[in-house]
């Protein structure tokens, strides 16, 4: 399981999302990035950014 939190990337937001797959994670992470943070373009590097904070997530 991977988990990624959009605070590492816009401070102060506390959404998170959590998958096996990375690609979902980061169709997730775009999504919300539209929604919440009004981002009307994802580019590459936005992708990038996304994928380089991707984690491996904490057993619980």
């Amino acid at each position: 399981m991977k988990t990624y939190h959009c605070g590492s990337l816009v401070p102060g937001c506390d959404w998170h999302t959590r998958h096996e797959d990375e690609a979902e994670i980061i169709r997730r992470a775009a999504e919300h990035m539209r929604e919440t943070h009004g981002e009307t373009t994802i580019r590459e590097t936005m992708v990038e950014a996304i994928r380089s904070r991707i984690t491996k997530a904490e057993a619980e």
